[in-house]
């Protein structure tokens, strides 16, 4: 039977070794800790901490890692397939003491590094989603004891915290950069609607007025022109503006704002509008539902009529848009 290079921390004297290892870590320094304690607790060879890209753990990447006595700088990734862990997303442990190549002959990692133990332990989320594992492995035998898997479970918990903070951070990056995106876009819609509309507008009227000056035969009919031109500039600006903060909803609340967005529909709306004052962001919020709404059931539902209710209950808003079209939108 093979013997160990030196001897591995059991139970109590595990815990205090990895506890150590991590005190006061948090984040990335917490996983490059946990990987480096556990790996020279356990005299392993290798201790690595896999995050899978989905719950089917098929594909995983590597986000900490120690190799015979190193750290592993480069974050890589992998299939799972032919290899002990594609057996952990359905279990809490995995274990193969020795045998490991004459269990895993497609493992070629673990042919070239002579890799011969395994043992992994099952990172979940809060709600039991398999989000990857703790490996460690070994060129000897390693047989698991219970009081030395309690131990792993205890921080495999806290690794599996990381990988769902993680994964929550950048889901709140991805919405954050939509919201800028989607910023970004309405600022450039802005600017081509100024630009097209009324900032030629303007511009005609000042080259019109500049007219009625050189040419006092035809300044009435040029000013008449003008005038024309001003009135549909102001008329634009205003329907901009409605769309930066439509003017109704910060006079006369949700109500009369969702009712002069109806009026300015070809379809046929029916409102059931509560008359209740709204904080200003959920209002805000409720319109620009509503006159999406709008504008998909006519543009893509080829729907005529509309029917909008809006109704607070147990502390909420109730924001409902039902139309007779072909849905799609």
């Amino acid at each position: 039977m093979a013997t160990f290079a030196r001897p591995r921390l059991r139970g109590p004297e595990l815990l205090r070794a990895v506890a150590e290892g991590t005190a006061g870590e948090v984040g990335e320094a917490f996983l490059r800790g946990l990987v480096r304690s556990v790996a020279e607790a356990l005299a392993a060879k290798l201790v690595l901490v896999a995050e899978a890209s989905d719950e089917s753990g098929v594909h995983v990447k590597v986000v900490a890692g120690w190799y015979d006595g190193e750290p592993i700088d480069e974050p890589f990734e992998y299939d799972t397939a032919g290899q002990p862990c594609a057996l952990v997303p359905g279990q809490t442990l995995v274990s193969f003491p020795e045998g490991l190549v004459e269990h895993f002959p497609e493992d070629r990692g673990a042919v070239e590094m002579g890799l011969q133990s395994y043992l992994a332990v099952c990172l979940r989320g809060s709600d039991n989603t398999y989000l990857g594992h703790l490996a460690v492995l070994d060129a000897y035998r390693m047989e698991a004891e219970p009081d030395d898997v309690a131990v792993l479970k205890i921080f495999a918990a806290r690794a599996g915290a990381e990988l769902e903070r993680r994964i929550q951070e950048r889901a709140l990056q991805a919405s954050r950069a939509r919201v800028i995106e989607a910023a970004d876009a309405e600022r450039r819609r802005v600017g081509r609607d100024l630009h097209d509309g009324a900032q030629q507008r303007l511009l005609a009227v000042s080259n019109l007025l500049r007219v009625a000056r050189r040419k006092p035969d035809a300044a009435e009919k040029l000013l008449e022109t003008a005038e024309q031109e001003l009135t549909a500039a102001h008329a634009e600006l205003r329907e901009l503006a409605r769309g930066l903060h439509p003017v109704a909803l910060a006079e006369r609340g949700l109500p009369a704002a969702i009712e002069s967005l109806s009026s300015a529909s070809a379809l046929c709306v029916t409102l059931d509008i509560c008359p209740d004052e709204l904080p200003d962001e959920i209002a805000a919020a409720a319109y620009f539902v509503v006159a999406e709404c709008l504008t998909n059931a006519s543009r893509y539902g080829q729907a005529c009529d509309v029917k909008i209710s809006v109704a607070r209950e147990d502390g909420h808003l109730r924001l409902e848009v039902a139309d007779d079209g072909v849905g799609g939108a």
